[in-house]
């Protein structure tokens, strides 16, 4: 699923691409002495700031229940959708809370007990549809199975939201329940049936008790429609990301190698990425597929295979190309922040830019979908959130600016002409603001 989770915003410790602004830290200016003549007197510089441009509305929605946990928002029509999982009670819901753009007239639409570590539902927007995708499984006993490493099923579902805030199935999937939730739904055309990507382990191999790789795969949500594994033998896959083009789909995902040294021995810092984890390299990796999910390219490597590709969101360009926006935390090691990168991916070759050349937080960063205009969302290093607005092309067309108003936030929609809704991660509130 769409985990927000791309994942998902003082004084910068460290600038990003464009940026403006005066540092405390920066050595003076330099000054004329006696023996300088004017004419070697360097010139004065006028030094300008860009100025936030986001600032509170007043709408504020305190979310009922508790241990409230907020996933995806998504813009249909005069109303937010925001999936959510919610106590009251003894019960806990996965539920989708509708408002208006105003935030006033909130509903609670229940779709279903959240079990264990269930995320809440993504909500999606196809056309003047709305749905929502969700897991449901019922609980499941310790078996001998599940010991020796053979994992159950679980169900991903997906339901349309009606005008009157109830739901009807419209198709589900079975996967394997392991660690993984991720996954993605996407439309060719509204009317038509959807195609669902996730990932999960592959097959053990013959005496192995642990999968070694992930693999990515799809299903059409129509009758007699089956799964089809669209990644490579050679990739460790994870986190798919679908985006419709004419006569069917990108698919996107990360795929994972662990850092060695020369002489194949893990290194010393292949140890430093978490618990029980090793460093790896991780990179974006793309196929074409057809309307019903059948593959139609060879896989392509989209970013560097030294990269430390941490997520990333498909989009398309003006001319309907397609465009990858991708955080890379190659650089984070050395004390520099994230980067923020975008490929604009054509039949015959890939074009890598900067959007944000630095100075990125850990958090993911925000492409938050609009028709126009766009907008980046992030945190920097110093935790300070930072929005930069982008043309149809996903081309920076202004400097980044810092929003205080925004910390801490997380970016969960935009509507036109200007509101941008978030997520106060201190008040657990739903907070509209205007960014002109």
């Amino acid at each position: 699923m769409r985990v927000g989770t791309l994942a998902w915003a003082g004084v910068a410790l460290a600038a990003s691409l464009g940026s403006i602004a005066c540092r405390k830290n920066e050595p003076p200016a330099p000054t004329t002495t006696a023996s300088a003549s004017p004419a070697e007197a360097p010139a004065p510089v006028a030094v300008a700031e860009e100025l936030p441009r986001c600032r509170a509305e007043g709408a504020k929605l305190d979310i009922a229940g508790e241990d409230v946990v907020v996933g995806d928002a998504v813009v249909a029509g005069d109303a937010l959708f925001t999936g959510l999982v919610r106590r009251e009670g003894t019960k806990r819901a996965a539920s989708i809370l509708r408002t208006g753009l105003d935030l006033g007239s909130p509903k609670f639409i229940e779709i279903g007990p959240a079990l264990g570590d269930d995320p809440p539902p993504v909500p999606y927007g196809a056309g003047n549809a709305v749905f929502a995708a969700y897991f449901a499984r019922k609980a499941v006993e310790p078996s001998p199975k599940a010991a020796r490493g053979v994992l159950g099923t679980r169900e991903l579902r997906l339901v349309r939201l009606d005008a009157s805030s109830t739901f009807k199935l419209e198709g589900s999937v079975v996967q394997q329940a392991d660690e993984s939730q991720a996954f993605d739904v996407a439309w060719t055309d509204p009317s038509a049936a959807p195609l669902v990507a996730w990932d999960e382990d592959a097959p053990l191999g013959p005496g192995r008790m642990l999968a070694d790789r992930g693999v990515i795969k799809v299903q059409a949500l129509t009758p007699g429609a089956k799964p089809l594994v669209a990644s490579p033998d050679t990739s460790d896959a994870e986190s798919p990301r679908l985006l419709p083009r004419k006569g069917g789909y990108w698919l996107a995902w990360l795929a994972t190698k662990p850092e060695v040294e020369d002489a194949g021995a893990p290194s010393k810092a292949t140890t430093d990425e978490g618990p029980g984890e090793r460093r790896a390299f991780r990179w974006l990796e793309l196929v074409t597929l057809d309307a019903k999910g059948e593959t139609t390219s060879k896989v392509r490597r989209i970013s560097s295979e030294k990269g430390r590709a941490a997520s990333f969101e498909l989009s398309k360009g003006a001319a309907e190309e397609l465009v990858v926006v991708l955080q890379d935390e190659a650089a984070a090691t050395e004390g520099a922040g994230a980067r923020v990168l975008r490929y604009v991916v054509t039949a015959d070759r890939v074009e890598p830019s900067d959007l944000v050349d630095g100075g990125v937080g850990t958090a993911p960063v925000e492409l938050v979908p609009a028709a126009a205009p766009r907008w980046l969302a992030w945190t920097d290093v110093a935790d300070h959130a930072r929005v930069l607005s982008l043309s149809p092309g996903v081309l920076a067309t202004t400097p980044p600016t810092l929003e205080p108003a925004l910390d801490p936030t997380r970016v969960l929609a935009f509507a036109p002409p200007s509101s941008l809704f978030g997520l106060s991660q201190e008040k657990g509130q739903i907070v509209r603001f205007t960014c002109p």
